[in-house]
């Protein structure tokens, strides 16, 4: 199993136009991450809403990442779904099309134990025979992958390539380094990024990598004003209703739509066009640059 690359992932949108998948989309999007230096794409990712995918079109989109995929990024899908014989299955396909490894979250909605946990994952990993990055977003899934259940995997299974802790807990990321050790763990929050960066962390899962190379420039110098920067711009997104901001801002800035329609996933609602130009505005202030990358 090859060890996954270090530096930013970035959780993709996904590229919508009219409410179909936009292929020009993610071409540019995959575009944008090569030269802003991103190590990898996680597409049907929370920012890609990939709770609102049906199966068919959660296969779609990792074909089509997949299909334009440029020298030097990796691929990451997301994996999740609401049984484990879907994730098995779109596991598979992710791995015929080249995937370095699969992104799960833990079966969401009930509560399950922690044992319940590893037996999913275990069967996952084991059933695709494809490797894993465990995924670890309690607030979201209303499961919380302990770092014990993650090693656990990692031992059963010798499948687990990774860890995506999103808990907002740097408790929580020091465990999963502590308990896998040589393992990449990922920080998911873009505003903890450069306190994980120094614990020890392998990179980060970034959502805002997909219209600015800001968090990047974060991880390749450990700059306490970038993390600044990164921190306020979250703070800005913070105020509208997820990930309605990501999507916007990814059509504004990478794809130059200042008026786009059906961008977002349904039923989700677009940016109201005076909100949008406001957060457009102090987004550009933000990160230093009308494109969304400094070079």
């Amino acid at each position: 199993m090859a060890r996954l690359p270090g530096g930013i992932v970035t959780p993709a949108v996904t590229p919508l136009r009219d409410g179909e998948l936009d292929r020009e989309g993610i071409s540019e999007l995959l575009e944008f991450l090569r030269s802003s230096g991103a190590a990898a794409v996680f597409p049907a990712s929370s920012v890609g809403s990939f709770h609102l995918l049906s199966l068919s079109e959660h296969s779609r989109l990792i074909s089509e990442f997949a299909a334009r995929l440029p020298s030097g990024l990796s691929l990451l899908p997301g994996v999740h779904r609401g049984n484990l014989e879907e994730a098995v299955e779109l596991a598979r396909l992710a791995r015929d099309a080249g995937a370095a490894a699969v992104i799960s979250v833990p079966p969401f909605y009930s509560e399950l134990s922690q044992g319940e946990i590893a037996d999913y994952y275990s069967a996952l990993a084991r059933s695709a025979d494809v490797p894993i990055v465990i995924y670890n977003i309690p607030q979201m899934a209303r499961n919380r992958v302990e770092p014990g259940t993650a090693a656990e995997v990692a031992r059963a299974t010798g499948l687990v390539a990774g860890v995506k802790d999103s808990s907002r807990d740097l408790a929580s990321l020091q465990g999963y380094l502590r308990e896998l050790p040589g393992i990449p763990v990922y920080e998911g929050q873009d505003d903890l990024l450069l306190p994980a960066r120094v614990l020890g962390a392998h990179g980060g899962v970034c959502g805002t990598s997909n219209f600015t190379d800001l968090p990047g420039r974060v991880w390749r110098t450990g700059s306490p004003e970038l993390q600044s920067r990164l921190s306020r711009l979250m703070a800005e997104l913070s105020a509208f209703e997820f990930p309605s901001a990501y999507y916007y801002l990814f059509q504004a800035l990478v794809m130059g739509r200042r008026s786009p329609s059906g961008y977002l996933p349904r039923p989700l609602r677009p940016l109201g066009e005076r909100e949008a130009e406001a957060l457009l505005s102090s987004v550009r202030g933000i990160i230093g640059d009308d494109r969304g990358s400094s070079g």
